[in-house]
């Protein structure tokens, strides 16, 4: 049971025709991820909590970092040019700051999915993460999204599918 209830599937791949509905669909994806987070924080001998670590180990470790370059090395050049509020540099820096965060949670992760106690800064830094992606989330959504949806012509949006599909490969 506790393994069905930590499965979050990955996005299909075919939704990258699509880069921008890709990204979307992802920031949703990680708002639940962000909720397991959160759980597994607050409860991390729990009887589910060694399944969703392990999850959240992979999200953290291996899709985060692809999602996160797909953004910094793909996304933001495109949308530089018309960032006349300077969000970009926002968001870069609370990529910086997540990258930062990271290793204590993965840290904490570990031991939950090992089904130790984790340190007791774990609780702490996980929430904290999660507070803040969630923040980063909603100003991607709230700014780049809209902003890249304005700009982005069809032949921007298919060098962008491309290159997003690479990572993945």
């Amino acid at each position: 049971m506790a393994e069905a209830l930590a499965r979050v599937a990955p996005l299909q791949r075919a939704l990258l025709r699509d880069p921008i509905a890709f990204l979307s669909a992802e920031h949703a994806r990680q708002t639940v991820l962000l909720g397991h987070l959160e759980r597994v924080a607050r409860a991390p001998l729990a009887r589910a909590a060694p399944v969703l670590a392990a999850m959240l180990l992979d999200w953290m470790t291996s899709e985060l970092p692809t999602h996160i370059a797909d953004e910094e090395r793909s996304l933001y050049p495109l949308l530089t040019a018309h960032d006349t509020a300077g969000v970009l540099a926002r968001l870069q820096a609370q990529h910086r700051g997540d990258k930062a965060a990271i290793p204590a949670v993965v840290a904490g992760l570990r031991r939950a999915a090992a089904g130790e106690p984790p340190t007791p800064d774990f609780a702490a830094a996980a929430l904290a993460f999660a507070a803040g992606h969630r923040r980063h989330l909603a100003l991607e959504e709230a700014a780049v999204t809209p902003l890249a949806r304005r700009v982005l012509t069809e032949e921007a949006l298919a060098a962008l599918a491309d290159e997003m599909a690479r990572r993945r490969s």
